[in-house]
């Protein structure tokens, strides 16, 4: 591990931090939402090569969010980032006649997203020195049903038997979702004797409740176990977390009802995952201060202006995202898709968006033009806050 991030981890905050969410090509309007997020910081800076591992001291991901945050971590820039997805997408999400529909075997091959992840990250491990802040890939053991953080911390608990760990397989496992690919078996070090190894078979973040990894990243930089030991406060962490479209999904009772039992079942564990997703958002809004506070339901709305479960904030922190959602045009809101793209979205165009593997040209490029407009709207109306800018630049 380079000594440049022990130096970067002890120096004193503020501190900032980007979480980035799982959901399959929708990674696209992530990237395009942080491309608008690093043109902002390099205005800001004067420096037109600043990149976004230059300004946060932590960035994590779950599923795809891990595969830009591990791009970003190692020093590319979105346009770098942008450029890998759209060349390796499509052959990630090749469907071949024998793998069939997921019900027997995963939907897509692990091979081509293995061979993607292996030319860009080769064989560098947690520990490399190449990693220029810190990095958080958030993923489940399916064998002892433990959820994982796994972080690039000398001071965390497991660095010793986790550091050798090659970034390639723990992002490809954070991927790995149950039903579209298959997970990856990794060894490590036996903490009781070390001269033995465990096999530790992982699979997909989401499946633990980290499809929306913010709050998870902001524990791991505060709690000792993970050795960041950060201090909290609205003054001194800035938690930034970008979605890949929120989607709430809407469906007619008796025609659910009717489902498959198999269809009803992936119904209810993809809502779960949203289900989660939103609970983290509005935990973190009722324990932060926040400069453009996201819409939970109808019942909550915006949530209180001021934080309401902690005497004073915890952290600065700023949902980022768009809606893909098909709703009456009283009820959008200024980051739904029709608002931030000023036209009507066709129903087509829409059952694009909300799949996690329509890897067609027109659908990338449609939710790349989303992240992209629902990235100039964020920073006009919840930018960075100064407060949190590095000194100096």
């Amino acid at each position: 591990m380079g000594e440049h991030l022990r130096e970067r981890f002890a120096r004193p905050g503020p501190k900032r931090m980007l979480a980035l969410d799982g959901g399959g090509v929708r990674g696209l309007l992530t990237v395009g939402l942080l491309a608008r997020l690093e043109d902002h910081l390099r205005q800001r800076s004067g420096n037109p090569n600043y990149r976004l591992c230059d300004y946060f001291d932590l960035i994590g991901g779950t599923s795809t969010g891990s595969i830009i945050a591990t791009g970003l971590a190692l020093g590319m820039s979105v346009g770098e980032v942008s450029a890998l997805y759209k060349t390796v997408i499509p052959k990630v999400f090749k469907r071949f006649w024998f793998q069939g529909m997921g019900l027997l075997r995963a939907m897509f091959p692990s091979g081509p997203l293995a061979t993607a992840l292996a030319g860009e990250f080769g064989a560098r491990t947690l520990d490399t020195g190449d990693l220029k802040c810190g990095l958080a890939v958030h993923c489940k053991r399916i064998d002892t049903g433990s959820a994982w953080v796994l972080v690039n911390s000398p001071g965390w608990r497991y660095w010793d038997e986790n550091r050798h760990f090659r970034l390639r397989d723990i992002v490809q496992a954070s991927a790995a979702a149950p039903h579209f690919f298959t997970g990856v078996m990794l060894s490590m070090k036996a903490p009781q004797d070390r001269a033995k190894t465990i096999d530790a078979f992982v699979i997909d973040g989401g499946v633990a409740g980290y499809n929306n990894p913010a709050f998870e990243l902001l524990v791991a930089a505060t709690d000792p176990a993970y050795g960041f030991n950060w201090a909290p406060g609205a003054n001194n962490l800035y938690v930034c977390s970008v979605g890949t479209g929120f989607l709430r999904e809407r469906l007619n009772a008796r025609k659910y009802r009717e489902k498959t039992f198999v269809g009803q079942t992936l119904n209810a564990l993809r809502t779960m995952i949203h289900d989660v997703s939103l609970q983290q958002i509005a935990y973190l809004q009722a324990i932060s201060e926040s400069g453009q506070r996201w819409y939970i339901n109808s019942e909550k709305q915006d949530q209180p202006t001021a934080p309401y479960l902690a005497p004073t904030p915890v952290a600065h922190y700023q949902r980022m995202d768009a809606r893909i959602e098909d709703v009456p045009a009283n009820e959008r809101r200024p980051e739904h898709a029709q608002m931030l793209l000023e036209r009507d979205v066709t129903a087509g165009e829409m059952r694009g968006l909300r799949g996690m593997t329509n890897s067609s040209d027109a659908n990338l490029g449609l939710l790349f033009e989303i992240g992209d407009q629902a990235g100039g709207h964020y920073m006009k109306v919840a930018p960075p806050p100064a407060k949190f800018d590095p000194q100096p630049w």
